[in-house]
């Protein structure tokens, strides 16, 4: 058999192929691997290349904004939350500088490189720095302007009144250097406003009546003597100090109750130790004996109870005259209400309306008289005398020796009237007005035998609708006691019984001194003679004021007596002077005044055992007595300024260089 050999011939030709194939293959797979770490490589270079590029961009971004944020909080921490109208508010052009260098600094600023996260780790860690003056290309804050002007501009510039807005611009250019890494920098650039708006609100003033509080002094020095001690209601303030003491060896917080608020002008009041006159004068509630002597009373505190004491507030301004009262005589108005400081004395031809109960017309000769004003038509027994519809009051020329408030309740008709009498003494003549509150008639008799007759109408106080009654007693002159005599002159009340009726409003202004010889009290009392000082329901309509431009009120019972009540809101008040309530001549054990207390000046008590102040609550509600001294109280001495949200406008923006 024949073998055939050319199947093992033919491939012999073929050997070594696969090994030729696996190596070009394995030639390829280099080539494609190394491709493929090639690019993979390019593509990493490329993404940290741009993750870097990016990191410096965002961080020269975040520089940006934190710059114009740390901007605009410095100018918002520079607006003061008050401010002085007389001295403006600060010169908004001296601050822009010195923003400008706290935000450059490079140790409490962003003068040097700060992270963009803080402590916090990022996928694109960065940094920034703002350039500062020195830099090429230094960033920049200056004051645009600013509405109104030149008030919020220039420092010492008075704010003008009505202003409720004020506005502050400011431009920027701010340059933020950004980096990621160690050579990898971006810088960003943005030119923009910062705009404030302050919300103005002017420090408001009230017109208030001097009866709303229960104590007022303009005068009382610091250290000068303490304050008799007791319980005292209603508002209490000084346009000084306060001063309270204490002897004892162990202190007492009861010997002062202050019930109500206690105001002062000062920033501090004084703590007296009565031995040894040692005073501290402190911002507190209370204080404690520390001198280093040998007393006994080492450590004692004083202590007063208060409802409250506030320090550093706005005093209250004091009337320079009685003009207001005097003219409300005439015209039921008086001619400058609510600004008695602003008012002047009523011309002679105004006073002309005035006549006494004889019928005798005023003249700017008279030295005596009690007057009213009132008409006369006719003449002998056809005569007929009508009470003028705008009558106020009453005018005294000249000092008055007694002035007797009292009531009666007459039967006329079979009806029962409520009538207010007042009594005036002038010499041997005595001249009484009878108002008929029921009747609603005025009648003027003297003790000689002249009369008006009853006249329609009664004196009222025109600032008000419907006119209540109300009759204000002016005296140019003193209420003088005869203090040889036992009868009570001065001013006083019956010896017996109520001074002022229900329904009755009086107020008796003096241009000198006021004697009180004897009680004057309501009819019905409008608090409960107790330490609450509780108010009657419902209230009162009767209310008795005593004010004085020209002296004391002098506190002057003709014998010594156990109590004696005053239900009145006084005052002894004149810009710049020295008056006050004083009680002489003889003892009164206790002393009690119902109503309100108003003197230029704290004056000695020592004829009296115990004086006791019940505020009459009415007078904290805007009550007050017929004509009674008026003041401008004011909320605070500077007013307020509210920055409003800050307004940020960014004008352009850009991305001025960025390296590797």
């Amino acid at each position: 058999m024949k073998i055939n050999h050319h199947f093992s011939q033919n491939h012999k030709h073929s050997r070594g192929v696969a090994l030729i194939m696996c190596l070009l293959l394995l030639m390829m797979f280099t080539v494609m691997t190394l491709s493929m770490v090639i690019a993979t490589t390019s593509d990493t270079l490329i993404d940290g290349y741009y993750r870097n590029a990016r990191g410096a961009f965002y961080g020269a971004d975040s520089g940006i904004n934190a710059a114009v944020q740390y901007l605009a909080n410095q100018i918002y921490a520079s607006v003061p939350s008050t401010y002085t109208p007389t001295s403006g508010m600060p010169s908004a052009p001296l601050t822009a500088s010195t923003f400008l260098t706290a935000l450059t600094n490079t140790s409490t600023g962003f003068g040097s490189y700060q992270s963009a996260l803080g402590t916090q780790t990022a996928s694109w860690p960065a940094s920034f720095f703002i350039s500062s003056s020195s830099a090429t290309n230094p960033s920049s804050l200056t004051f645009q302007g600013c509405t109104p002007t030149p008030a919020c501009s220039t420092a010492g510039t008075a704010i003008p009144t009505g202003t409720t807005l004020l506005t502050y611009t400011y431009l920027y250019h701010l340059v933020s250097n950004g980096q990621s890494r160690t050579t990898e920098t971006s810088v960003a650039e943005e030119w923009g406003q910062i705009v404030y708006t302050v919300q103005v609100n002017p420090s408001t003033s009230t017109t208030t009546s001097f009866a709303s509080y229960g104590t007022l002094f303009d005068q009382y020095a610091v250290c000068s003597s303490p304050f008799v001690p007791g319980t005292m209601s209603g508002t209490m303030f000084s346009n000084q100090s306060w001063n309270f003491g204490d002897s004892s060896a162990t202190g007492s917080s009861s010997k002062y109750i202050f019930t109500g608020p206690m105001g002062v002008a000062n920033s501090t009041v004084g703590y007296m130790y009565g031995e040894d006159n040692v005073c501290d004068q402190d911002g507190a509630t209370s204080t404690n004996d520390g001198e280093s002597d040998t007393n006994s009373r080492i450590g004692v505190t004083i202590k007063p109870s208060f409802a409250a004491l506030n320090f550093s507030q706005p005093a209250v301004p004091m009337p320079t005259n009685s003009y207001n009262q005097e003219t409300a005589v005439l015209d039921g108005l008086g001619d400058c209400p609510p600004a008695p400081a602003a008012c002047s004395a009523p011309s002679n031809a105004a006073m002309g309306v005035l006549m006494t109960a004889a019928g005798t017309a005023w003249t700017s000769t008279a030295t005596t008289g009690v007057f009213m004003p009132y008409t006369v038509t006719g003449s002998g027994s056809s005569a007929v005398k009508k009470l003028n519809s705008n009558a106020g009051g009453i005018y005294v020329q000249g000092s008055a020796a007694q002035i007797m408030l009292s009531t009666a309740t007459p039967t006329i008709s079979g009806t029962t009237h409520t009538e207010q009498i007042i009594q005036i003494l002038q010499g041997t003549l005595t001249t009484t007005i009878t108002l008929d509150l029921t009747g609603q008639t005025t009648t003027i008799a003297n003790s000689s035998g002249s009369t008006t007759g009853a006249m329609a109408g009664l004196p009222t106080n025109l600032n008000y609708t419907p006119a209540p009654e109300a009759c204000l007693i002016y005296v140019n002159g003193n209420i003088s006691s005869n203090t040889s005599s036992s009868t009570p002159t001065g001013l006083t009340g019956p010896t017996s019984g109520p001074a002022i009726a229900n329904g009755s409003g009086i107020t008796v202004v003096s241009t000198g001194t006021i004697d009180v010889t004897g009680s004057l009290t309501y009819t019905t009392e409008p608090v409960a003679l107790t330490t609450a000082d509780t108010p009657v329901s419902p209230a009162p309509t009767n209310v008795l004021g005593i004010f004085t431009t020209g002296g004391n009120v002098e506190v002057k019972p003709p014998t010594n007596v156990s109590t004696l009540e005053i239900d009145a809101a006084m005052a002894e008040i004149l810009s710049g002077s020295n008056y006050g309530m004083d009680v002489e001549w003889n003892q009164v054990t206790t002393l009690n005044i119902v109503g309100a207390r108003v003197q230029n000046k704290a004056l000695s008590g020592a004829s009296v055992n115990t004086r006791n102040i019940y505020f009459d609550q009415r007078f904290a509600n805007g009550f007050a007595p017929p004509w009674f001294p008026t003041t401008t109280v004011t909320t605070t001495t500077t007013n307020t300024a509210v920055p409003q949200t800050p307004t940020i406008n960014r004008l352009s923006w850009a991305n001025t260089s960025a390296t590797q």
